[in-house]
């Protein structure tokens, strides 16, 4: 498994559900009324506490969270342990995360997939995380792609394309564009991985996230499990306790956006 990188979780203010109320509020009012919303959670392969406590609060409101797969972290025990925590409740996505979390990029931005490898040896390794989870999972595996750091390269988007995966998913703005039968399905929000240094500055920031990317019509929340601590438990408890209350936003996953 990689590192996790320090974060910063800003402290969870009493008047939080007030919050996020009007932000999800003022987003239904800047775009059209309506609004769908993903969870994605990142680096799934590995039973642990954090993995337990972050399952716990979606199972708690039966809320639908896409989970990202490392393929070669995941065997036979480990899926088993990991479906003890999330039962056998169809509101998990289980899709596929790059193969090994590995980057292979020279200089630059990390990147597993991105074009300074030949596409025989991409290829294989993409083929390869597909096997796997389909052996593994079977019928609960999507045929979609997150890759890690968010980046790929045009070869792997072609090969994803051509080797009949359902999406893509990467961050807002994420280049180059994927073709046109390939849905990128875009994260827009990261929830606990924020860089600003200041606890008011943060939540602001986190919020403002939320709020344009509701009015933009499909808001997609970034989790790390990993990096999660009890603040950033608090919080998300609240955000989902909240998003309930609004009749017109609406929680799906992967499989859910790919047949709209």
């Amino acid at each position: 498994m990689k590192k996790m990188e320090p974060f910063f979780t800003p402290p969870v203010p009493a008047e939080i559900e007030t919050y996020i109320g009007e932000t999800l509020e003022n987003g239904l009012a800047q775009g059209n009324g309506s609004a769908a919303l993903f969870f994605r959670a990142d680096d799934i392969g590995v039973p642990s506490l954090h993995f337990s406590q972050m399952i716990n609060v979606f199972r708690k409101y039966r809320m639908p969270l896409c989970l990202a797969v490392v393929p070669s972290w995941l065997t036979s025990r480990r899926l088993h342990q990991l479906r003890q925590i999330t039962g056998n409740s169809t509101g998990f996505c289980w899709h596929q995360h790059g193969w090994l979390h590995k980057n292979h990029e020279p200089s630059g931005k990390k990147q597993e997939f991105g074009e300074s490898r030949p596409l025989e040896k991409i290829e294989k390794d993409l083929l390869r995380g597909k096997d796997r989870l389909e052996q593994l999972l079977g019928k609960s595996s999507f045929p979609l792609f997150t890759p890690p750091w968010n980046r790929c390269g045009a070869t792997t988007l072609q090969l994803l394309a051509d080797h009949g995966f359902s999406g893509v998913s990467r961050s807002r703005g994420a280049t180059p564009s994927s073709p046109d039968c390939l849905p990128d399905i875009q994260v827009n929000v990261d929830l606990h991985t924020r860089k600003e240094s200041d606890a008011a500055v943060s939540l602001g920031s986190l919020l403002k996230e939320m709020q344009l990317s509701i009015a933009g019509g499909t808001c997609g929340i970034m989790l790390h499990h990993q990096l999660m601590d009890a603040q950033a438990l608090v919080f998300l408890d609240r955000l989902l306790q909240t998003v309930l209350q609004f009749s017109n936003i609406f929680p799906v996953h992967f499989e859910d956006l790919v047949r709209r």
